[in-house]
Order: structure tokens, then C-alpha cells, then sequence
């Protein structure tokens, strides 16, 4: 499957699973209380955390291997099932202390005890889907993506009526992950063999390391906020919290999802010509740029009436959250791809290098600002990715060897021109809007109208001419 008609299927993968989502979304927000949230959350953390040592960075090194493949994905499968098991063992037995030290919540035990499943379950798949990838059979991945995505609302909301609370969500993520591993078995026509080839798992683990110890620091950006604010603050902020967050990132996930896998398998083959890569990136760099800036100043004009609209009187407290977290995520996102390059390359290690070095600093800011408050915990989030942002580029620049004041200039001029047309149109809905649905409403249409416009206007012989040239090359 060449790269346009993969990335087709990895869109369309997104985007009907990113349709049924946000429906789930809202319903079972309406449903249950930023507290069941919180206590879902604290598991899922966990879980996350233990996926970086059963997994093992097997799934990366398997597609970016080019030769023995086969024998290559049986070791890996084997290496996974072992640590799966050992892991979910671990985590089962020290559910309690976890449960109590780290979030103050005795709740989070029993949900932690019944979500060790999951660990089995990824492991049992894990190397199915990396093969897919692998091969970029994303058509196959979009009817396992639709359905693993559309269960768990099934099963979710009805339970979420009924009173089941956190349980309702416990209940949808595991039957989510058991199709998704009945259906994986089944698309797939790989299968393990009884025997293991030590030469070739020294390999895989050697690589699988650095993948690991990146994934350890990924896991830190996407969690140790969360951790701290349940931590200190307990489950309800932390409810609203990762709550607004994710529908942060549920936006631009929809986006920018598909183009991922696709993204790495496509330049893994690629990985020998730096000058192609370099190129391939600050094209990559200046197209999300062009779309996930002004969607993240957008929603912050529009986040107090969006936070009324979809999530109603209970979730007080969630519009702040939505509006400053989806200019975090959405200016990070610029840089989102940069791992895939280093992977591409076979030097997973950059990845781990970058991640690190502003991690610590994360962590401390972290530790002071949860003192001074949620909202200023939350401000210092956005603070401190624009720092992660601009240590990203500058070690691209180094690695890639290409010029980045270019792209911190587009970065800029994107930002101001959305900004000033964002106030300006919040201004007027203020002013002449009653009530939280038109002034969504509205303001959303009339940002996305202007604001296209002025970008095309801006763009039309830049990344605009190019993404217009590259579509009709592909329609001949």
C-alpha cells in the first residue's frame, strides 16, 4: 500500500472513530461527575505507565526492522507475553499501596485489580498491530479501529445511565480492548511459533531500550501533570483536569492522528537520506502549524461557551481548563512529528535525549506552581510547553542541520494574524449574542470563515499552493 492511499485509510480510521468519540464523549459527561473521571483517570495512569516496561519498544523496532521480519515478530511477541504477564502480576499485588500513596483514593484499587486484563490483552496484540502498520495495511486497521472504538460506547453509556459510575468506564475500555484483540487475531495472518532466537532479541531489545526510555519520558509529559494534580488536588480536579484535556486532545488527535503511523512508516523507508528528511520535516512542521494554531486560538476564545454547551452546570471549572490546555496541546503538536524523524533515522535515542533534558524541568515546575493553585498550575503547563517548543527546534536544528528561524517566524506570524481576528470576533459575540449556544455558534463559524480566508490570503503561493498541487497531482 503506497503512502497516499495509506494515509487515506488511516484518516478515514480517525475520522469515523473521531465521529462516534465526541458523541460518546458528551453523553457519558452528562451522565457522570468529574470525580468518576478522576478515579478512571488514576487507573488509566498506571496502566499507561506499565505499558512502557511490557511492551518494551518491541511494536517500533519491529517496523523499523527491514530484514527477518517473521522471525523478528515472534521474539517480539514472546518478549511481550512474558513481560505482560510478569507486569500485570506486579501491578495487581501493589494495587493497594499505589492506590493509596499516589492518589488518596481507595477506589482506584479495585479498578486497577480488574484493568491487569488490559495488560494482557495489549500484549496478546500488540504485535499484530505493529505488523500492520509495518506493511501499512491501514484499510484493515480502519474496520479494527472502527469497532474497538465504537463498543465501548455501547457498553459505556448505558451502564453510565443505570448509576455505575467509574464502572461504566472500566467496563467500555476492557471490552473495547477484548475485540480489538478478537478482531487483530483474526485480519491478521501472522501467528507465533514455540521457539525464540536470543541473537535476534538482543537486537530488537537493544533498539527496544531507547524506544522504551523515550516512551518513559513521553509518558512523563503526558501524565506527570495529571499525577501531581491528583496527588495534591484530588480526583474531582484531577476529573477536570484530564477532562479538559482530552477533549483538547480528542480534537486534534482527529487531525493529526492518522497521519502518524503512516508518517513513520513512510520515512523508516527513507532513512538513510538525511537531506530527504530534513526537507519532509519543516514541510510536516509548517502544515501543522498552518492548522493547529488557529484551531487552538479559536477554542480558547470560544472555551467558556463550548464548556456550557457540552458539558453543563456540574463540570464548573472545565472552560479555564479547555481554553488554556488546547493552546498547550495545540502549539505542541508542532513539533509532535520530530520523534518520528529520529526513529525514521534509527537513532531513537535523540528522541530520549530531547524528551529528557526538559522533563526534569517540567517536574519541578510542576512540584511548585500545584502549590499555588489549579489555575496557576494550569498556566504554567502552557508556560513551560513554549520552552519544551523552542528546545525542540533548536536540537531538530542540530540533528537535521536546517535553519529554524523560518519556522519560529511562520510560527509567529500564524499565531498574531489568528489572535487579533479570535479577540476581535469574541469582542462582537459578547457584545451581541445572548446565551452560550449562539455565541459557540457563531463565533465558531465566523472565526473559521475569517480566519481561513486570512490564512489562504496569507498562504496561497506557501503550503497552501503546495498542499493544492499535491492533491490535484494525485486526482490525474
Amino acid at each position: 500500500m503506497n503512502f497516499t492511499h495509506a494515509l487515506k485509510w488511516s484518516f478515514l480510521s480517525e475520522l469515523a472513530s473521531k465521529a462516534i468519540q465526541p458523541i460518546v464523549f458528551v453523553v457519558l459527561a452528562r451522565f457522570l461527575t468529574p470525580e468518576d473521571y478522576g478515579v478512571m483517570s488514576s487507573a488509566l495512569m498506571v496502566i499507561s505507565f506499565s505499558q512502557i516496561f511490557w511492551e518494551a519498544g518491541m511494536s517500533k523496532a519491529l517496523i523499523q526492522r527491514q530484514g527477518d521480519v517473521g522471525e523478528a515478530a515472534n521474539v517480539a511477541f514472546w518478549i511481550n507475553i512474558v513481560m505482560g504477564c510478569v507486569i500485570a502480576t506486579v501491578l495487581y499485588l501493589v494495587a493497594g499501596p499505589v492506590a493509596r500513596t499516589f492518589f488518596h483514593d481507595e477506589r482506584v484499587t479495585a479498578v486497577l485489580h480488574v484493568m491487569t486484563i488490559q495488560i494482557f490483552l495489549g500484549a496478546v496484540s500488540a504485535v499484530h498491530t505493529a505488523l500492520l502498520l509495518k506493511e501499512m495495511e491501514f484499510k484493515k486497521l480502519f474496520w479494527v479501529r472502527l469497532v474497538t472504538i465504537s463498543l465501548p460506547g455501547l457498553a459505556s453509556i448505558p451502564l453510565a445511565y443505570n448509576g455505575m459510575g467509574y464502572w461504566a468506564l472500566v467496563a467500555g475500555s476492557l471490552v473495547g480492548q477484548m475485540a480489538q484483540v478478537i478482531m487483530l487475531w483474526r485480519m491478521s495472518t501472522w501467528r507465533p511459533k514455540l521457539d525464540f532466537d536470543k541473537l535476534l532479541a538482543k537486537e530488537l531489545v537493544r533498539f527496544g531500550v531507547w524506544v522504551g526510555v523515550s516512551g518513559l519520558m513521553a509518558w512523563g509529559y503526558g501524565w506527570a501533570d495529571s499525577l501531581i494534580v491528583g496527588m495534591y488536588l484530588g480526583s474531582h480536579d484531577l476529573g477536570l483536569y484530564r477532562t479538559g484535556s482530552q477533549f483538547a486532545i480528542m480534537i486534534y488527535g482527529s487531525i493529526f492522528s492518522p497521519i502518524m503511523p503512516v508518517l513513520y512508516s513512510h520515512l523508516s523507508r527513507m532513512n538513510a537520506d538525511k537531506i530527504r528528511l530534513g526537507i519532509a520535516i519543516q514541510k510536516v512542521i509548517k502544515v501543522i502549524t498552518l492548522v493547529a494554531v488557529p484551531i487552538a486560538v479559536i477554542i480558547f476564545s470560544l472555551s467558556e461557551p463550548i464548556s456550557a454547551v457540552v458539558f453543563g452546570e456540574k463540570w464548573r471549572g472545565i472552560g479555564f481548563v479547555i481554553g488554556v490546555l488546547s493552546l498547550t496541546h495545540g502549539f505542541s503538536w508542532i513539533v509532535s512529528m520530530n520523534g518520528e524523524v529520529y526513529r525514521a533515522m534509527g537513532k531513537p535515542r535523540y528522541e530520549t535525549i530531547v524528551t529528557f533534558v526538559p522533563l526534569t524541568i517540567y517536574l519541578g515546575a510542576y512540584l511548585l506552581s500545584i502549590r499555588q493553585g489549579f489555575e496557576v498550575f494550569v498556566w504554567t503547563r502552557l508556560g513551560l510547553m513554549f520552552g519544551g517548543l523552542f528546545f525542540q527546534l533548536f536540537v531538530l536544528r542540530k540533528v537535521m542541520s536546517i535553519s529554524i528561524m523560518p519556522i519560529i517566524t511562520y510560527i509567529f506570524t500564524i499565531t498574531i494574524l489568528v489572535a487579533v481576528i479570535a479577540t476581535a470576533v469574541k469582542f462582537f459575540s459578547n457584545i451581541y449574542l445572548e446565551g452560550a449556544w449562539w455565541q459557540m455558534m457563531v463565533g465558531g463559524v465566523f472565526n473559521v470563515l475569517i480566519v481561513g480566508a486570512a490564512v489562504f490570503l496569507v498562504e496561497r503561493n506557501g503550503v497552501v499552493k503546495d498542499l493544492i498541487g499535491l492533491i490535484r497531482a494525485r486526482a490525474v
